[in-house]
């Protein structure tokens, strides 16, 4: 059985693929319907921000987790 593994903020994840880039966790929100979603900021542009489902931030196809330190 495969564990879940939690996202909180501050988290940094590296989106796989062309123009992928290193995005930073800033919140955590459900929606209506109760799926969580990240807000997320660019490590080399602050200002761009995008909001993605937590399952998609979680699957190994579109990004991996980056270790702090």
């Amino acid at each position: 059985m495969r564990r879940k593994r939690e996202v909180i903020e501050g988290q940094t994840f590296r989106k796989l693929g062309p123009g992928g880039g290193l995005w930073e966790v800033v919140a955590i929100r459900k929606d209506g319907l109760g799926t969580q979603h990240a807000q997320m900021r660019r490590a080399d542009d602050p200002k761009t921000l995008k909001t993605i489902s937590v399952a998609t931030l979680l699957d190994p196809q579109y990004f991996e987790w980056v270790a702090e330190g």
